[in-house]
């Protein structure tokens, strides 16, 4: 190539480079106004002024429209800004949200999706209270449509419309229609579960449908504001007072359980790439919408109210880890755990990056209070039922102190069980310190597990550097105290330190599910082999044995369709005919068989000289 050719070839070069600056100051700008917006309807929907709050979020509405970005965030925004309407008595207004949220679903899913029974739901209620009453008929009977197909006829959720629509129609002097309903609810159970259809597309929680999922965190930080608006950037290392707010992340629906597929970081593999296609690929921080206080607390009570469960999880992540690192990792813990409650992390001021533990170390030993104020938001003012919390490596000295400083501030006869599940995963903490407070965290929670590994590099590194084993160390250091279930996870792979097992390995996940779904006990969990030794107990978790996507495939299917779960796959197996996916469904199967089976004693230590057990 000539040289006039290559000044050619770079000028074409510099100036794509300036459009897509010029693109990006664009949306950068735009996302400000639509920042300033979705503050504006969150502190009005706080203070109650419907007006105002109606105002502001017409106001995002328009904005995100305008924007002709992906449809489930202008949906979201129309059903939050109609929920509101409804809670605020402004019923027509609350209507024309969701009616115009129901034709972008419908668009985008089709007019059968089990997603768009909230919208039909919420429009069915408003009738009611309208006193549209065949209106609302005619919306409960989509729902009920929707809900055979998708659950089967003897589902709860199938059950609780058919008494709805038996009301509806007791109301309306339909005495046919009421008979009919009768009938139906009386019918035998087990006709129908012989003619139950195979298992939907969606039976998770996080609709992908469109590509990718969105999964909604609420956040706590002690970190201060960059001073750019960019979501990913918002937050940097430095600290700050404690801030709220909530954010996005996208979850492309090529998602593998246990990955956390990531950008490359170098801008010439996306640079040119839209938006859509980004979120089809990789684990994106999406959107961030700071708050105060109050309009949090709002803003989380309402989702707690509106999820399919209201428990909680708080994750606190560990050393060398950014805010946007923190939000794609919780949302990862979510959607592999299908978690029906709402996710949430605290965030403190890591530097994100391997050469600042020194740095991290200083901050995280500053955090705890300022988590622990916000521990008190969370468990006054959520409505949550339960609350668990799993922190990470370094972010266990944060919630070691966290716990510490909260606990205190209650009477001692206020302190047992006032969180469900507390994980401490890898917790890089010296082991003495761990032992002594552990003693007084350990009545606070349902059931406190610790998971250590020997094959964790990171926490030998930093054996090394502090003179003294860590908590999360397993060998001859392993935690063994009465009162909490210690898990040698050594037999996990991992990333290449070791350190991450605990959310990079579905085996792992699976435990983690069992944990927060029902709280089981380390014999009715997977793979646990008992290594007593006196009166303590450490459990040796056999990864071999809990591998693979099909184990906690069929514990989410326990979990949504109970008993029901073995009909849907051996209709799922009859209805396939791809060999290789007729293959997955039958393991699947041999899994949902041992779930379903009655509970069994650990399994015996193995024999092998294999170095995992001791």
């Amino acid at each position: 190539m000539g040289q006039k050719s290559i000044r050619v070839a770079d000028a074409l070069a510099v100036l794509l480079l300036v459009a897509a600056a010029s693109v990006a100051t664009s949306a950068v700008a735009q996302s400000v106004e639509l920042l300033a917006a979705y503050q504006n309807f969150e502190s009005a929907k706080a203070a109650g002024r419907v007006p105002d709050a109606l105002k502001f979020g017409d106001e995002a509405i328009k904005i995100t429209a305008a924007e002709h970005g992906d449809p489930q965030n202008l949906i979201e925004l129309l059903r939050n800004v109609g929920d509101f309407a409804a809670a605020g008595g402004a019923d027509a207004a609350a209507s024309a949200y969701y009616e115009r949220a129901l034709k972008l679903d419908e668009t985008a899913l089709g007019p059968d999706h089990p997603d768009l029974v909230r919208l039909l739901d919420d429009l069915a209620d408003l009738r009611v209270r309208q006193g549209r009453l065949p209106e609302a008929a005619a919306f409960l009977t989509r729902v009920l449509g929707i809900q055979r197909a998708a659950y089967g006829e003897r589902h709860p959720n199938v059950q609780a419309t058919l008494h709805r629509l038996r009301a509806l129609y007791a109301d309306l002097n339909d005495a046919a229609a009421v008979a009919r309903i009768d009938a139906e609810l009386q019918a035998p159970s087990a006709a129908h579960e012989r003619a139950l259809a195979p298992i939907p597309d969606k039976t998770r929680r996080y609709n992908a449908a469109a590509g990718f999922a969105t999964v909604r965190v609420f956040y706590g930080t002690n970190r201060a504001t960059s001073g750019d608006s960019t979501p990913a950037l918002y937050y940097g290392g430095g600290r700050g007072d404690l801030q709220y707010g909530y954010c996005d992340v996208t979850i492309p629906a090529s998602h593998k359980s246990a990955e956390l597929e990531t950008e490359p970081g170098w801008a010439e593999f996306t640079i040119g790439t839209d938006e859509t296609t980004l979120r089809k690929r990789y684990v994106l921080l999406d959107k961030l919408v700071p708050l105060d206080k109050a309009a949090f607390a709002a803003a989380l009570h309402e989702q707690v109210k509106t999820a399919r469960s209201k428990d909680v999880f708080i994750f606190i992540h560990g050393f060398n880890n950014t805010f946007e690192d923190a939000a794609r990792r919780t949302a990862q813990l979510a959607y592999d755990l299908d978690f029906d409650g709402t996710p949430m992390m605290y965030s403190w001021p890591s530097q994100g990056s391997m050469t600042a533990y020194t740095v991290d170390e200083a901050a995280v030993n500053v955090s705890g209070r300022k988590m622990a104020d916000f521990l008190d938001t969370i468990i006054t003012q959520s409505g949550a039922e339960r609350i668990h919390l799993i922190a990470h490596s370094m972010g266990n000295r944060a919630l070691i102190e966290a716990l510490q400083t909260y606990l205190a501030r209650r009477a001692p006869e206020d302190r047992k069980h006032v969180f469900g599940q507390i994980l401490f995963a890898a917790p890089d903490v010296d082991r003495d310190y761990f032992l002594d407070a552990i003693d007084e965290l350990r009545p606070a929670a349902e059931r406190v597990t610790l998971y250590a590994s020997e094959n964790d590099y990171a926490l030998r590194s930093s054996q090394i550097l502090h003179g003294a084993p860590r908590a999360g160390s397993a060998g001859d250091s392993i935690v063994r105290l009465p009162g909490i279930d210690t898990i040698d996870m050594s037999s996990v792979p991992a990333d290449t330190l070791g350190h991450a097992y605990f959310a990079a390995n579905a085996g792992a996940i699976y435990d983690i599910f069992r944990l927060f779904w029902r709280g089981d006990p380390p014999p009715l969990r997977c793979g646990m082999v008992d290594r007593r030794r006196g009166s303590a107990t450490v459990w040796w978790f056999n990864a071999e044995v809990c591998k693979g996507d099909d184990m906690l495939e069929a514990g989410l299917l326990v979990k949504r369709f109970g008993d029901l779960a073995r009909p849907r796959v051996l209709a799922n197996l009859e209805a396939v005919k791809d060999a290789e996916e007729r293959q997955e469904w039958e393991l699947i199967l041999k899994r949902l068989d041992g779930l379903l089976a009655p509970a069994r004693p650990a399994l015996p230590a193995p024999t092998s000289s294999s170095g995992a057990v001791k």
